[in-house]
């Protein structure tokens, strides 16, 4: 028998609804939704689950339930990513990437460079006291 029979038939109901709760929300927002176990854990918590969310539990409730695989993208020793439509996740096709593909040190020389004539020209324009 596996850990969630010994709690009783609802558990497998109970997660369902808090994983699709959740979801939504992050569907809302189109975002992914990924959680570490002790996120998960809290959240379960939060909505009166009694289950210790870990890698070996969670994978025996997921290798018993079509559903909660349905849900659930991917999860690994870290944790669990939910199976949210809509989300845009960084990197995917038709997405732009941040500053066109530059890193972050280039954008922000750019920037800088951009803003130094105009703030030498202020410091010219401004009575030094």
């Amino acid at each position: 028998m596996r850990f969630f029979e010994f709690v009783g038939d609802d558990t497998g109901d109970r997660l369902v609804m808090i994983l699709r709760n959740y979801i939504g929300r992050a569907a809302s927002k189109k975002s992914p939704a990924k959680l570490n176990w002790s996120g998960l854990d809290k959240i379960l918590s939060t909505n009166g689950f009694e289950l210790a969310a870990d890698y070996e539990t969670f994978k025996a409730i997921y290798d018993g339930s079509p559903t909660i695989q349905a849900l659930v993208k991917n999860f690994n020793a870290d944790g669990i990513e939910l199976n949210v439509p809509g989300a845009e996740e960084p990197g995917d096709a038709g997405e732009p990437t941040p500053n066109g593909g530059k890193d972050s040190e280039e954008a922000i020389a750019k920037m800088a460079a951009s803003a130094a004539p105009a703030q030498v020209a202020q410091n010219q324009t401004t009575p030094q006291i």
